[in-house]
């Protein structure tokens, strides 16, 4: 998206963008709460009571993954302890202590099958214990931006002061469908478990989406007495990827699927503006020399069909040479309205001498 740069230190311009229909969530009785999220910008496109603490339930397993991901090496094999072989609430895969299990079994286990026995086991391996491990997961949460968080359990069974919302499961699902290893193994069907003395068993993914939407892609199911039905879903349409997070749902797919549509053709991605673009010219000294102010990187937005955006440029005052290529500026803000969509930081194209 190209934009004819002027010398002001303010600078509209304008977009339109072509008008398409696009279904809209629907109003009044649904879940408690709901988010559309768009993977790469992190934007929010749909929003439904997103701050509520509520039970996040099996989605709690998302981040349970993260830190088993960017912690253990998918090839390292663990002795099950008494502890996770203790675990039967719920679902499990029936671990027995004395088990040697790989930790990319484990994460089948707990991703597909929600084994509650392998989120335990998990935690063990990355935290020494369940505590310990809670605790790491409650500093990952907030390094990732889950700020209204509290996690004291690795699967999610209810249990006092645990709670999550909308919007920090979303940012989860962000980071965890970046990560290629993780993102490979919640867009998986099926999984098949061969263990020793026994007959091999096939396991379906909890996950129902993956199968009845085109394009999905993940993440994870939840379920307790507290949560009611709950997804955190991603979905991606040509190379453009979406959260979407329903909470105590009483038609869970049909919401999801409601909610993901409603992104897919509501709203278009768009690059508006490219790594070293002109953006504006800024003068500069007494003599008010043309400078260049470009991005230094590229800046991507998601907006709404048949709007328009524009973009405001704010400068710095007084700015006199020498002025080196690469610093800054100035910013730039995208919107839709009063809306921001995207913002980036302003450089100097050029160096500028005394």
């Amino acid at each position: 998206m190209r934009r004819i740069a002027c010398a002001v230190t303010v600078l509209t311009a304008m977009l339109v963008v072509a008008q398409a229909a696009g279904s809209v969530p629907r109003q009044g009785p649904g879940p408690v709460a709901a988010i559309v999220m768009d993977v790469r910008t992190g934007q929010v496109l749909y929003a439904r009571e997103i701050h509520r603490r509520w039970a996040p339930a099996s989605t709690t397993k998302i981040l349970t993954a993260v830190l088993a991901v960017e912690r253990l090496s998918p090839d390292l094999t663990i002795t099950i302890g008494p502890r996770a072989a203790a675990q039967r609430s719920g679902s499990s895969i029936g671990l027995e202590a004395g088990e040697r299990w790989r930790i990319e079994d484990l994460l089948l286990a707990m991703l597909l099958r929600s084994a509650n026995d392998a989120a335990v086991a998990v935690a063990e391996a990355v935290g020494g214990s369940v505590e310990r491990f809670a605790a790491i997961m409650n500093v990952r949460a907030r390094q990732l931006g889950a700020q209204r968080s509290h996690f004291v359990t690795p699967h999610g069974l209810d249990a006092p002061d645990h709670y999550s919302t909308a919007y920090d499961l979303a940012l989860i699902a962000r980071h965890a469908m970046q990560n290629p290893r993780l993102a490979s193994l919640v867009r998986r069907q099926t999984w098949t478990l061969a263990r020793d003395g026994r007959e091999s068993q096939t396991f379906t993914n909890t996950n129902r989406l993956l199968n009845r939407y085109a394009g999905a892609d993940g993440v994870k199911t939840g379920w307790t007495s507290a949560s009611g039905e709950s997804l955190v879903a991603s979905a991606t349409r040509d190379h453009w990827q979406l959260i979407a997070v329903v909470l105590d749902s009483r038609n869970l797919y049909r919401d999801v699927e409601q909610l993901l549509d409603y992104g897919f053709y509501g709203f278009l991605p768009l690059r508006v503006a490219e790594r070293g673009e002109t953006v504006a010219t800024v003068p500069v000294g007494s003599h008010r020399t043309p400078l260049p102010a470009v991005v230094p990187a590229d800046v991507n937005a998601v907006v709404r069909k048949g709007v328009e955006v524009t973009s405001v440029v704010r400068v710095r005052q007084g700015l006199r040479p020498p002025i080196r290529a690469g610093a800054p500026v100035g910013i730039v803000e995208f919107r839709t309205g009063e809306h921001v969509v995207a913002r980036s930081i302003l450089v100097a194209g050029r160096s500028i001498t005394r």
